[in-house]
């Protein structure tokens, strides 16, 4: 089953939407497939991109985070992972309110977190609350927390479907 997904920014601004394949639906996360070549629709750049690589994502419904792993050329390329409210999923819908600060992951950095700029120019311009930014910086610091105590979706059960969408986007590229 496909999802849509929809991001926005805070006030119910367009961020972006894209397309995903429905592997799992857990009480607290939805788990799904991203092929590669599929399209990420950018309200906020007025673009459209083609996404080249596959990924296994995850979207929290209880807690702030998403989670992207990143998979090319038979590998784990790199995690996302957004800091969000927590999603919502209604029918084939998930939709989320990303709150700029992002916590990525490659072999190249480890673990580092990006976007503070945009995350400091959003408070002052989209008029975030206290309180969101209070949140947003506990739903970081919890999901570093979670990635070091080795909790899912970083406790490696999800290894087997990475290894599998892997393999299978190798086998497409040859």
């Amino acid at each position: 089953m496909n999802i849509q997904v929809h991001a926005t920014k805070y006030g119910n601004i367009a961020h972006y939407d894209w397309e995903m394949t429905l592997l799992e639906q857990r009480e607290d996360f939805v788990i799904a497939e991203g092929k590669a070549g599929r399209k990420l629709k950018h309200h906020t750049k007025g673009q459209t991109f083609t996404i080249p690589h596959a990924s296994l994502e995850v979207y929290a419904l209880q807690e702030g985070f998403t989670v992207s792993f990143d998979i090319q050329n038979g590998k784990l390329i790199s995690i996302y992972c957004n800091i969000t409210q927590p999603c919502i999923q209604h029918e084939s819908h998930v939709s989320f309110v990303d709150l700029d600060l992002d916590l990525l992951w490659n072999e190249a950095q480890g673990w580092h977190v990006v976007d503070e700029d945009e995350f400091a120019d959003n408070q002052v311009r989209l008029n975030y609350p206290p309180e969101l930014i209070v949140y947003a910086r506990q739903a970081l610091e919890d999901l570093q927390q979670r990635i070091a105590q080795h909790q899912f979706p970083f406790d490696g059960s999800l290894d087997p479907i990475i290894h599998h969408i892997a393999n299978q986007a190798a086998e497409r590229e040859v």
